[in-house]
């Protein structure tokens, strides 16, 4: 015997039985937010900083450029050097963590000049402490690679006073603004002076020699937890509930039970 199947008797029995629908969804809901609340505790500590360029000395620079130069020193700050050393600091504070879970559980986040670097953890002391101790190695970095984008500065200057040398050796092999009489001997010093200068440049990690950072505010312990998820939970919960109940008005279980009575 072929079974038959009405749309139209499935959709108005969801719209007699409305409420099953709903009751359903809130307690789905419910059970979100009830899981949400067993779980472990997260906190979030957050540190923020200011990072800009010297217009000064640079002049008008395009979006892209600034951009660029802001993710660099950014991108410093996030590596994984950085972030290796924050492990290791947290493992010498029996701080179980490493370079994949910090990763997944810090963020930066930039707006206009301003970043914050957010760290989260099960306990807030821990969070205060990897956020601080993460952007005190990332300082640590950002200054050594300053030193090396200064130093490569120069060097491109000399190299530049070099390159104008030899034009000005292949003409006359005696000029007595340039040091150097011969071609071979000029070209020996540029391609020493070139070698450092690939080595100062991997060394800066590319950081804009104009840069200008500073940390504004420290990370402190907080005394809430975050709800990070929360939402989520509760609209899972929601759908899966709304889900069920239309299932089972669809049966017509609510039907036969409300006719019988």
């Amino acid at each position: 015997m072929a079974v038959s199947f009405s749309p139209r008797e499935k959709a108005l029995n969801v719209l007699t039985f409305w409420w099953v629908v709903a009751v359903s969804a809130i307690i789905g809901g419910l059970i979100g937010l009830t899981i949400f609340a067993i779980k472990k505790p997260v906190y979030e500590s957050q540190v923020t900083l200011t990072m800009g360029i010297n217009f000064a000395r640079t002049g008008i620079l395009e979006q892209y450029d600034k951009d660029l130069a802001l993710g660099t020193a950014a991108g410093v700050i996030y590596s994984i050097d950085v972030m290796q050393q924050v492990v290791e600091a947290a493992q010498h504070k029996d701080i179980a963590v490493d370079v994949d879970t910090l990763m997944a559980s810090g963020i930066m986040e930039r707006r206009a000049s301003q970043w914050t670097l957010r760290v989260r953890a099960g306990d807030p002391e821990q969070a205060a402490f990897l956020a601080n101790t993460w952007i005190d190695f990332g300082i640590q970095a950002l200054d050594t690679a300053y030193l090396h984008a200064l130093t490569a500065g120069s060097l491109q200057d000399y190299i530049d006073s070099l390159e104008t040398c030899m034009e000005q050796v292949a003409v006359n092999a005696v000029v007595p603004i340039c040091p150097y009489s011969s071609i071979s001997e000029l070209q020996a010093e540029l391609n020493a002076a070139s070698t450092q200068l690939f080595i100062e440049k991997q060394a800066s990690r590319n950081l804009f020699p104009e840069m200008t950072y500073q940390v504004d505010q420290r990370a402190v312990p907080m005394e809430k937890p975050v709800l990070y998820g929360r939402n989520n939970l509760v609209v899972a919960g929601l759908l899966i509930g709304l889900l069920i109940g239309i299932v089972l008005v669809s049966t017509d279980i609510p039907y036969h039970l409300f006719k019988r009575k």
